[in-house]
């Protein structure tokens, strides 16, 4: 199977920017555990209240499962002998990079509510 030029493109690209959310979300997960670890306790103790980083971690970690699903919906694409033509704008990409991304900025956004309050 052949590609054209923009089909190449827009694979790669949505290929990137999975890859990139997928890092991001993760080393976040990471920097959250360590900004708002208690060193003194063993384990993670986040404190009294923690119910934000919680949902936080939940939501990082819902979109890293998303940019997982993400990538293999681009590679069902890629890869399927019943897609005649590989679209990369197809429903389960899409609702994929969709909730990886809405996972992701809420989670932000939630660290965000944890350090302001």
């Amino acid at each position: 199977m052949s590609f054209d030029d923009r089909t190449n493109a827009a694979f790669a690209a949505a290929g990137d920017t999975v890859k990139q959310l997928l890092a991001l979300a993760t080393a976040s997960i990471g920097a959250a555990i360590a900004l708002f670890d208690d060193g003194a306790k063993a384990g993670v103790d986040f404190g009294a209240a923690d119910l934000w980083v919680r949902i936080a971690l939940v939501l990082m970690a819902f979109s890293v499962v998303c940019g997982l699903m993400a990538l293999g919906a681009i590679a069902g694409q890629l890869g399927s002998t019943r897609v005649t033509t590989p679209d990369s704008y197809a429903a389960g990409l899409r609702l994929f990079y969709g909730l990886q991304l809405a996972a992701y900025g809420l989670g932000v956004v939630a660290l965000v509510v944890q350090v302001v309050t």
